[in-house]
């Protein structure tokens, strides 16, 4: 399908929805119930839901019909059922989905500072967003779906902390364009962790997937053998019992734009994760192989999965003086490499030329 100027698709159509749309609805069953979400679809095969009611996270997305994320055994949970209890109480409420944000003032593994008990992943993934906006508008030619809002983490006492994020999504090409900033509207020097936790699952993830990154200095959470971390990039079936592996991987100084390509030749799909390493210096990887949980997780961060206590120990840490705010900007794109092979070989090409 070519792309249309606006007066070309409106005398192709009565309502402009039949090509691409986005539309508020509210979740009713079980543990959803009440959750307010949008249905997007952009007319070149990218569908998703999303729900600012829990600071727009991304559940459910699919690409010419192929689920690209992964659903956890939870499904999707309303705010109201998260209680911070550690790993638990997170994950109890944690559906995955392709996209949940974490953060904003503490992420990663659990820890106690100074009395406070920091659970994992921090709140402002369950936390509604407020001056909700979304709507479709024309640039440069083309129809553009946009949507966003903003939420706060923030306690008597304690920090003040606001994520004004914008989602845009082309309807000339399957790309999704993520811009947040987050500002400290205490007056305090406060942390600042803040975690795009992409979730990728079957089918599009499946044994012949390749991650291609140009994050090639890899950390490990956990000790692990040297033949678990050759294999980083590589994935294989489910496997009852399989323990989950954790890389921290930074790009080298040099690097200016940070990619990861995930590609399934089997299925001729590949998506591609564009990344600013000034902004998100680490590209966090989970790698579950567990059988029901069988999920990679692509995590670009202000800082490592570690948790706070770590991240200030080994000085990656970051920081918001009182009044001061930060933007971080992220692209993901869809491929049908059937189609556009040459896209994904160039993608690629530039990785192992930098590589």
């Amino acid at each position: 399908m070519k792309t249309l100027s606006r007066r070309e698709a409106e005398s192709w159509c009565g309502d402009l929805s039949q090509l691409y749309y986005i539309r508020e609805c509210r979740l009713e069953e079980g543990k959803s119930k009440g959750t307010r979400a949008y249905q997007v679809r952009n007319g070149r095969g990218l569908e998703l839901l999303t729900l600012p009611d829990k600071c727009f996270a991304v559940p459910e997305l699919t690409f010419q019909g192929m689920n690209m994320g992964f659903i956890s055994k939870t499904g999707i949970c309303a705010p109201e059922f998260y209680q911070e209890e550690g790993t638990r109480g997170f994950l109890r409420n944690f559906e995955a989905g392709f996209l949940t944000t974490c953060g904003l003032t503490y992420m990663g593994t659990p820890g106690v500072e100074d009395g406070q008990a920091n659970g994992l992943h921090g709140v402002i993934s369950n936390t509604p967003a407020e001056h909700i906006f979304s709507g479709i508008s024309w640039d440069d030619g083309e129809a553009v779906i946009t949507f966003g809002g903003e939420a706060r983490e923030g306690y008597l006492f304690g920090p003040n902390m606001r994520i004004f994020r914008k989602f845009r999504i082309s309807t000339a090409e399957n790309k999704i364009t993520i811009c947040d900033r987050v500002e400290n509207q205490g007056f305090e020097k406060t942390p600042l962790m803040l975690l795009y936790h992409f979730n990728f699952g079957y089918p599009m993830l499946d044994e012949s997937c390749r991650l291609y990154t140009n994050f090639t200095e890899i950390e490990t959470r956990d000790p692990l053998k040297e033949e678990q971390i050759s294999r980083a990039c590589e994935f294989q079936k489910p496997e009852e019992g399989f323990e989950e592996e954790v890389y921290f991987r930074r790009a080298a100084k040099e690097v200016k734009e940070g990619l990861a390509v995930l590609y399934n030749p089997k299925m001729e799909k590949a998506a591609v994760l564009k990344i600013n390493p000034d902004q998100l210096p680490v590209l966090n990887q989970w790698k579950s192989m567990r059988a029901g949980d069988y999920a990679l997780g692509l995590e670009p961060g202000t800082a490592h999965v570690g948790g706070r206590i770590r991240a200030a120990e080994d000085g990656s840490l970051q920081y918001l003086e009182g009044g001061e705010s930060r933007e971080f900007e992220l692209e993901i794109e869809f491929l049908d490499t059937a189609k556009e092979n040459d896209k994904l070989e160039a993608f690629i090409n530039k990785l192992n030329r930098e590589v």
